[in-house]
């Protein structure tokens, strides 16, 4: 019983520590509302789609993205992400990857 004692009082910090760092990230991932994002396919059939579906969606094509099958492109998050979500592409910031970052 006093091993359970000291994990009784770590555990609820830890887990609180845990949360705020999974948090952050999220909104260090989370696409901004217009601008430069990364479009990152989830399956092949994503792959295959993810061009047409996010210019028909109003994205300007600006590069390649860091990943395989990914874009960078120029959009707004709320026309985007219903048709993306669908077809399983997610958006993700740029900031993540330094897209957009000089060399």
């Amino acid at each position: 019983m006093k091993l359970v004692a000291p994990y009784r009082r770590v555990l609820p910090l830890a887990g609180q520590c845990g949360l705020i760092l999974f948090g952050l990230l999220g909104l260090y991932g989370f696409p901004p509302t217009s601008g430069r994002m990364i479009l990152l396919p989830l399956t092949d059939g994503a792959r295959s789609v993810l061009a047409p579906v996010a210019i028909a969606n109003g994205a300007r094509l600006v590069a390649k993205g860091p990943w395989a099958g990914s874009l960078l492109v120029e959009g707004r998050r709320n026309e985007l992400a219903p048709a993306l979500l669908r077809r399983g592409i997610v958006a993700l910031s740029t900031q993540m990857s330094g897209c957009g970052a000089s060399a």
